[in-house]
């Protein structure tokens, strides 16, 4: 997958299919759009072509407001390559680029910069100023334009849900991860390197694996312990993980650390990358330790539970 940054002009040699957006998280509307996108551009023996936006206008419109992000950049460049995407358009996003029309956008960058023969849109995306573009305004003008339109519908991606990032990152932050995941198609996850922490957990029977999180902009879920597995030097772990401030030891600062079941290596230092399968509880203060071990070990039988898909 070619990545380009600098605005630069794609010259046409073939047939250009493109489709517009952030594509934060890259979940199954965005797959299903990208997936639509590439199979145009192969049936059309031409190139598929993503046209993104870096910083998300969020961070830009409404600098006041507190926003993290699903994916890193690394992340969703990752997945979309992996969706068989020719070509990532990226383009910085400025206050001044916001006051973009929508009519010059589709001017300026898809007509004059990206060439495009086709636009492939969701059902639910906007773009220029004020969000005034979408596919009914493209519908309007069809007769002008010198490029083919089609809409993926809401049907065709999920009957049930009404899938978008912003949704997907109001399920995270209440920590409802196993709906989080279905839109997402994918378990939500987190990456970073592990440091020590301050050794309650070993002296519990419980011991874990403190993270520190590669990348401060990934939205975290709500405080409380989830089942989920972890990967770390090229094995699978089974384990709980705990994020909160851990109020029974007194903790001050929030944390995320994770007890990797049948695990005794030492792995500080190492990078794990964390899977969020399901949440199990709050996080509580319990009356001592003793009911916190206890506490614990119901939480470990509840996660091996689910994580082999059984009722529990």
């Amino acid at each position: 997958m070619k990545i380009i940054r600098d605005n630069s002009v794609l010259i046409n040699t073939s047939y250009h299919v493109c489709t517009v957006g952030y594509f934060d998280g890259v979940h199954l509307g965005h797959q299903k759009i990208i997936e639509k996108l590439v199979s145009n551009a192969k049936k059309n023996n031409g190139k598929s072509i993503l046209v993104s936006f870096w910083p998300h206008p969020r961070k830009v419109l409404y600098p006041e407001e507190h926003f993290d992000y699903i994916q890193s950049n690394e992340d969703k460049f990752k997945s979309i390559k992996k969706l068989g995407v020719d070509v990532l358009y990226i383009i910085k996003f400025t206050k001044e680029f916001s006051k973009l029309s929508a009519k010059k956008f589709i001017d300026d960058i898809l007509i004059n910069k990206v060439q495009i023969n086709k636009l492939i849109i969701g059902y639910n995306h906007h773009f220029g100023h004020m969000r005034k573009g979408n596919f009914n305004f493209l519908n309007k003008m069809r007769k002008k334009l010198t490029f083919d339109i089609e809409e993926v519908k809401k049907r065709e991606i999920n009957k049930n849900y009404k899938i978008s990032s912003s949704e997907i990152r109001n399920k995270i932050l209440k920590g409802d991860i196993s709906t989080a995941n279905i839109m997402l198609g994918y378990e939500y996850f987190i990456e970073g390197e592990v440091i020590k922490g301050d050794g309650i957990g070993k002296e519990l029977d419980f011991p874990t694996a403190n993270i520190k999180v590669n990348f401060d902009d990934k939205i975290l879920p709500n405080d409380g312990v989830y089942a989920g597995y972890a990967l770390v030097s090229g094995r699978d772990y089974i384990g709980m993980i705990n994020i909160g401030n851990r109020p029974t030891v007194g903790g001050k600062e929030r944390r995320v650390e994770m007890n990797l079941f049948d695990s005794e290596k030492n792995i500080y230092g190492e990078m794990m990358k964390i899977y969020f399968v399901k949440r199990i509880r709050d996080e509580k203060k319990f009356k001592n330790l003793d009911d916190l071990s206890h506490q614990l070990k119901k939480d470990k039988l509840k996660t091996i539970k689910i994580i082999n898909y059984e009722k529990i």
